[in-house]
């Protein structure tokens, strides 16, 4: 199928309808969404690390995850590090003039691989962008000391094919961290059904794993070190998202005014993720492991 000839209209169509959102979709998906994001998102393309005593929420919070998560594994100027699903650049941008590390980033979609050149050289960063898909790493074996990523590795069509390319790609010793939405409990059928499934129809994501899942992909990787924790336990989660009445009420009217079908399928998932995270089914995992020192 070439995406590229369908409508918005047909394009949210089969979003909303196929069961299983094949890889070609999402990356037209996201094509087309560069707009959208960029105006309700910014130039990350992610959930912030909050503070209670913020009283709203900044770019300065999607910032403050990303030094959250290059903490985690401790990245240096010693680092040549891997950003999977950089979208616009804007991580791995930031990584290299805060960390001083060599950074490279990598999508699937050329209009982002553009603006995140065009973004890298308005920052005076040096870093490079490759096209590419997660499950098939364009890099050599042993080529980087970090992989992360910043909630894309729900979008893979192979979460399990993915990390297998992580442990390729990392030296010896090597760091993978990354942050991604996740369903609380997918052994929940009932919840998976009413909260979970609405999330992926509205997000362009064949399916959410939930933390047993990313422990059971991780380990079977030969990852070691294996960490999976719910930043709720960590911050205020629920202040990026709608989960109030009040909240809810203005994306219903937002979506009622919108013209455009992508516009109001983006607003849909807004109110899913909010229904969701309200009744404890969603959450945001913060995910860590290494490369053991010595392999088989």
């Amino acid at each position: 199928m070439d995406t590229r000839t369908l409508s918005d209209s047909q394009l949210v169509e089969l979003l909303e309808g196929e069961e299983s959102v094949s890889r070609n979709l999402i990356d037209e998906y996201y094509r087309r969404c560069i707009p959208i994001y960029l105006d309700f998102l910014g130039i990350h393309w992610h959930t912030g690390f909050y503070r209670e005593q913020d009283t709203g929420v900044s770019p300065l919070d999607q910032e403050r995850m990303v030094d959250h998560i290059a903490g985690l594994v401790g990245i240096s100027e010693h680092d040549h590090v891997l950003d999977v699903g950089c979208g616009i650049g804007a991580s791995v941008v930031y990584l290299n003039l805060k960390y001083s590390c060599r950074a490279t980033g990598l999508t699937p979609v050329r209009e982002q691989k553009l603006l995140a050149e065009k973004l890298a050289r308005g920052k005076g960063a040096e870093i490079s962008i490759d096209l590419g898909h997660a499950e098939s790493l364009p890099y050599p074996d042993n080529s980087f000391d970090v992989v992360c990523f910043f909630e894309s590795s729900c979008h893979f069509a192979d979460r399990q094919q993915f990390f297998h390319e992580v442990f390729r790609v990392l030296k010896p010793g090597g760091r993978l961290v990354g942050e991604d939405w996740l369903a609380t409990d997918l052994s929940d059928l009932t919840a998976a059904e009413k909260w979970i499934e609405p999330i992926c129809k509205t997000w362009a994501i064949p399916m959410l794993g939930d933390p047993e899942e990313y422990q059971t992909l991780l380990k079977s990787a030969s990852l070691a070190d294996v960490e999976v924790a719910d930043m709720q336990t960590l911050m205020p989660l629920h202040k990026g998202f709608a989960v109030t009445d009040k909240d809810q009420q203005i994306l219903n009217e937002e979506i009622e005014d919108a013209t455009s079908p992508l516009l109001r399928l983006t607003l849909k998932g807004l109110v899913e993720l909010g229904k969701a995270m309200a009744a404890g089914a969603f959450s945001i995992g913060q995910i860590r492991a290494t490369k053991p020192m010595q392999t088989e």
